[in-house]
């Protein structure tokens, strides 16, 4: 995502035409495949979770599904958001982990995010949890994850997803067919709107309410020149 070119040519490649907001017994595949994949693992290495970390937005509804599986009470979410401002594209911190709530010096995070395209806000949650816990081990899951994309969480002690795509539109269509990855729709989930999402890709900034407040008392994390 560094390179403005590389991302414009991605973008030029998305149409609105094939935007599909999945109802929930679409998504529930999907979703029951990560649940299965982490609770699996967690077994099998006897590991006991001891926060649930959701990225917020799109990370809230497998996370707290997880919290659930795995029989996790504390569920601590962080949010980073873009943002949209004259050329450039920031990606700033909205809300860090509540320390106070985390027991231990050296816990067991499950950091959950929804949609994971080039992965910048999982990557930076999992290195905010370092920073903050050294001594952390951190179990990584998405909902759904780029292909090309799977290894950039780099503090996590391992990685899941629930589907592959092909968000990032590196691959190309017979390899999509190969790898079994839908390449014909925008797969949006149960809760998304297609205006929110579409503004993205025309690098607009949607209007939320508040919103020159809303970035004034956030963290600036990254920035990415769109020229």
């Amino acid at each position: 995502m560094e390179d403005k070119n590389k991302l414009k040519e991605t973008l030029k490649k998305y149409k609105k035409s094939r935007y599909h907001v999945r109802g929930w017994s679409e998504y529930e595949r999907e979703l029951k495949t990560l649940v299965k994949k982490i609770t699996a693992y967690v077994k099998k290495n006897d590991i006991t979770i001891d926060v649930v970390v959701p990225i917020l937005r799109g990370g809230n509804i497998p996370a707290t599904f997880l919290a659930y599986a795995l029989d996790v009470l504390i569920i601590l979410p962080v949010q980073y958001k873009y943002f949209f401002i004259k050329n450039r594209c920031q990606l700033r911190r909205m809300m860090g982990i509540d320390k106070k709530l985390v027991f231990k010096k050296d816990p067991t995070f499950l950091l959950i995010e929804g949609n994971h395209c080039y992965g910048n806000q999982a990557r930076h949650a999992a290195i905010d949890l370092k920073k903050e816990f050294p001594q952390c081990r951190i179990i990584y899951g998405a909902s759904n994850m780029d292909y090309n994309y799977q290894n950039v969480v780099t503090e996590a002690d391992v990685c899941f997803y629930g589907r592959l795509t092909n968000d990032c539109k590196e691959l190309t269509d017979k390899e999509c067919k190969k790898l079994g990855i839908e390449n014909k729709k925008e797969l949006l989930f149960p809760w998304e709107n297609i205006r929110e999402e579409w503004e993205i890709i025309e690098l607009k900034q949607y209007p939320y309410k508040n919103l020159q407040k809303i970035i004034k008392n956030s963290t600036f994390v990254q920035e990415f020149d769109l020229g």
